[in-house]
């Protein structure tokens, strides 16, 4: 099976250094307008869009440690280089013919952090309605209003897989987001999307099962997230749980299919985004383009090959839309 005209292949470049590809962190300056990471992401891009890849889906404020000036470690407005290092990543997107869904920000800005830290004033900015509300106005809207309507861009993304930083989802000493403030928030800032924007709105669900706790916040496309590994405790396989979504009133995605899985017997990517595909998604994205750091928490997922995604792409092999977990 491959992509058919109402179907996008994406892929995860989530990031070149975690929460330093937009603006200036407290370690430095090595944002996307730096011409030898500019270079570096041009050469990605173009191989990306040789394999078949329509969209890149990036992080871009992450946890807030770039990117943003703070004020008593409230932000108080985009810092010297936010936007050149966003307009510079739209340029090479542009370049290659790609569209980017960026990512505002992660859980991890959400969740409590475990200790102050001098050299990172913003990292607690968002424990509270006011940070929250900062971000929003002093960073969020100018930043929409300044790439408004721009072709490269695929959709806004409201946050990354939210329901790890609250409590009603997971429990831990991190999460402490109520609900309804985080579902209050979020609306926000969809709505902001829309009306400063003028591009789809979507937001990174962790799980396929915790979807519908955001669809009814003014996005334009639900998106969730899907590895096996955290699928333990479901009893439908992918291809049920896909099927469950039949009666959603919006389009949904997968932002994230692991390229691999060895936790996992037989799982195949080429199998998932079939089934995600049969499934009636917009489309599916794979975690992920560049390969993991050492040490990182998704190591073990290691990172696609073009040539997989070519292939599948191209419709060169057919694969089952099943896998056992």
């Amino acid at each position: 099976m491959s992509p058919g005209p109402d179907f996008f292949l994406a892929v995860n470049y989530p990031w070149l250094s975690y929460g330093r590809d937009f603006g200036v962190s407290p370690w430095g300056y090595s944002g996307v307008a730096v011409p030898e990471s500019r270079d570096a992401v041009a050469i990605d891009f173009a191989r990306i869009r040789s394999s078949g890849t329509s969209v890149v889906r990036w992080f871009l404020l992450c946890d807030g440690r770039s990117g943003i000036r703070y004020e008593n470690g409230i932000p108080a407005g985009p810092d010297d280089s936010l936007f050149n290092d966003v307009a510079a990543a739209l340029a090479i997107a542009s370049d290659a013919g790609l569209q980017v869904c960026f990512s505002l920000f992660d859980f991890l800005w959400l969740t409590i952090p475990d200790k102050p830290d001098p050299a990172f004033p913003g990292r607690a900015a968002l424990q509270f309605a006011g940070g929250r509300e900062a971000l929003l106005q002093k960073i969020l809207v100018p930043l929409l209003r300044q790439f408004r309507r721009h072709p490269a861009l695929f959709a806004w993304e409201v946050v990354n897989e939210p329901e790890w930083a609250i409590p009603d989802f997971q429990r831990s000493a991190q999460a402490a987001l109520p609900l309804a403030d985080a579902r209050a928030f979020f609306a926000d800032v969809a709505s902001a999307i829309r009306e400063e924007a003028q591009v789809p709105a979507t937001l990174g669900s962790a799980r396929l099962s915790w979807m519908r706790a955001w669809s009814e916040i003014g996005l334009d496309q639900l998106q969730a997230h899907y590895y096996p590994q955290t699928e333990r405790d479901q009893s439908q396989s992918f291809a049920e749980q896909l099927a469950s979504l039949a009666n959603l009133a919006l389009p949904f995605w997968i932002g994230e299919l692991p390229a691999h899985d060895p936790g996992t017997p037989g799982y195949s990517l080429e199998a998932a985004l079939c089934a995600t595909q049969a499934a009636g998604a917009a489309g599916a994205g794979v975690w992920r383009w560049r390969p993991p750091e050492e040490g990182g928490g998704d190591v073990a997922f290691g990172f696609v090959q073009p040539e997989t995604l070519l292939a599948w792409s191209a419709g060169g092999a057919k694969h089952p839309t099943e896998f056992s977990v």
